[in-house]
């Protein structure tokens, strides 16, 4: 993937500069090169982060609902602790 992304930037380049040339403005070049090159590592962030999740996803949601768990049974716990000293009842 990282030749076809080459040869892709390769053209685009070359041809950049003499595309907007014909209308009269041939400073626009620089431009269209920022965009192209921008939209290029938006695809390739989007594919490396898809990749990404492929390969360590599962740890990911694993590790998420785990720290999902212990913040829970803490508010829980916290609850429970608030309630007992309310109604003046021994919390252990």
């Amino acid at each position: 993937m990282k030749k076809e992304m080459f040869i892709i930037i390769a053209l685009l380049l070359g041809v950049s500069f003499k595309s907007f040339a014909g209308t009269g403005n041939a400073n626009d070049g620089l431009e269209f090169i920022l965009v192209i090159v921008g939209l290029l590592l938006i695809i390739v962030g989007i594919l490396n982060g898809v990749d990404y999740l492929k390969k360590n996803g599962k740890t990911i949601i694993y590790n998420a609902m785990t720290f999902l768990k212990k913040k829970i049974t803490l508010l829980r716990d916290y609850l429970n602790k608030v309630k007992s000293d309310y109604f003046n009842l021994s919390y252990f």
